[in-house]
């Protein structure tokens, strides 16, 4: 602990402020003494997940290459197609009635619905674009590759991240959304 110096000499202050020690003592901020190990532990794994980005993939893999991307996106999009059916969500239908309910709670279900069914549209706009392009029946635009790109380092794409933010993982993000989303229906 640092006690402040009673004089008015300058030396003092100095003194004071050289027995401050080089790191922070968790204790002085209420914090239990071991929290240095889940700050270690929350940057091993910061640096493990950047590791493994940059070993997933290289800039060789990152050009569009036919067998590689689709060797390397096929898992994600199957994980779509078995978690998402389109024919579910299309079924729902929100009215304006609905969403002026004067209920809340109903309210705030038939806006995350709506919101829902948008992030899921999109998501599936550009994975079913993936497929398309991986089997050859549609071109390969700058968003498409972008968010195949994306993928394939195994991050989450910005046009996906914009709709909703969810895990850094593509797997996981896609898990969470659908959770979400059939939770709402």
């Amino acid at each position: 602990m640092v006690t402040v110096p009673q004089s008015g000499n300058a030396r003092d202050f100095q003194g004071a402020i050289h027995k401050v020690p080089e790191y922070d003592v968790p204790s002085q901020f209420g914090l239990p003494a071991n929290i240095d190990r889940s700050v270690q532990r929350f940057n091993s794994n910061a640096v493990l997940t950047s590791l493994k980005q940059l070993a997933a993939v290289s800039a060789e893999e990152l050009r569009f290459d036919k067998a590689i991307w689709t060797a390397k996106l096929n898992p994600i999009c199957q994980l779509w197609s078995n978690l998402y059916k389109q024919e579910t969500y299309d079924k729902v239908v929100i009215t304006q009635e609905q969403l002026n309910t004067p209920d809340p709670v109903a309210a705030f279900v038939y806006v995350e619905l709506e919101n829902v069914k948008d992030i899921l549209a999109a998501v599936n706009d550009s994975i079913s674009n993936i497929v398309k392009i991986l089997k050859g029946s549609e071109m390969l635009t700058a968003k498409s590759q972008k968010e195949a790109t994306n993928l394939l380092q195994g991050e989450v794409p910005a046009t996906w991240e914009a709709k909703w933010e969810g895990p850094e993982n593509p797997d996981q993000w896609i898990k969470v959304v659908t959770k979400k989303a059939s939770a709402l229906v």
